[in-house]
């Protein structure tokens, strides 16, 4: 949710174009991380919004030579001398600042984690797709090690306007997921957690929990583990149901169930496995129809 907003410092400055007025605001976002607070300086022109910067005090490492709030009135500062000097720099209106990401919106999003086209991961992931479809839900399959997918900076820019500065691949499943029904993980676990490209997706993830935070957006879908062991026994997998558990979460999305297949290092083949295909399809057609049901509700 937004925090409280309200003009720090405000400046009419007069032009041989006209006049323009430059706002410095601050907000509170305590309520998302400890301490946070946004500063936007915004300049509008002719009733437009022709100009901003945004930052974060979170986006400061620590012994910087000026501290956030300094950095803000130092950009208020200059831009009002800039505005008298190049006026008509600032006449274009903007687009909206939280601008909406690019991709298609699905019922069921799968992210496949495993770098192996043809593994188990990719059967698995192949099944929950087939079950959606026979289910009449749209569905999307994420290759995520296919993807160019950056590892997340920690730059914190994507609590500024609910958008991560980075560009690459992320956006389309950030986008996806924002409209899903169903999240499904499928993963092979890697030294007992999951690969590293799934894990850059599950860090960049942190985008669309500042977009969910800021825009006020509630996430309707519920969400499928589904991981595959080598070795015997769970313990393998509580790395694995950690990290896509907290993943999850932090974008508002309650794990409502997992599967897990261990010994596979023996076993080799899921399709070899008695009833694993049946208990895929189940999950799925159950998650869906509890899916549509708090859609229902929501709406």
């Amino acid at each position: 949710m937004e925090g409280s907003s309200k003009p720090a410092e405000s400046r009419t400055v007069e032009t041989p174009i006209g006049t323009f007025v430059i706002d410095l605001l601050t907000e509170d976002l305590g309520g998302v991380y400890p301490g946070m607070r946004r500063y936007t300086v915004e300049i509008h022109y002719a009733g437009q919004s022709v100009y901003h910067y945004v930052i974060n005090s979170y986006e400061q490492p620590p012994h910087t030579l000026f501290s956030t709030d300094e950095v803000a009135n130092i950009v208020f500062g200059r831009l009002i001398y800039d505005i008298k000097a190049r006026p008509e720099h600032y006449t274009k209106a903007l687009p909206p600042v939280r601008r909406a990401l690019p991709g298609a919106a699905y019922d069921v999003v799968i992210l496949q984690g495993s770098p192996r086209q043809f593994g188990n991961s990719a059967t698995l992931a192949g099944w929950c797709a087939d079950e959606a479809s026979r289910q009449r839900r749209s569905v999307h399959i994420f290759p995520v090690h296919e993807m160019d997918i950056r590892p997340c900076s920690g730059c914190y820019a994507c609590y500024n306007q609910g958008v991560c500065p980075v560009e690459d691949d992320m956006p389309a499943i950030i986008k996806a997921i924002e409209e899903a029904s169903l999240l499904i993980i499928a993963t092979p676990v890697y030294t007992n957690t999951v690969p590293a490209a799934l894990k850059a997706v599950i860090d960049r993830g942190q985008a669309l929990h500042a977009r969910r935070t800021l825009l006020s957006t509630p996430i309707a879908a519920k969400g499928l583990l589904i991981a595959v062991a080598g070795r015997p026994g769970p313990e393998p997998f509580e790395c694995v149901r950690s990290v896509t558990g907290a993943f999850m979460r932090n974008i508002g999305i309650h794990p409502a169930e997992e599967i897990t297949v261990d010994r596979m290092d023996t076993r080799q083949d899921v399709r070899a496995i008695e009833g694993l295909e049946d208990r895929v399809r189940a999950a799925v057609a159950s998650l869906l129809k509890v899916s549509g049901e708090t859609k229902a509700h929501i709406g």
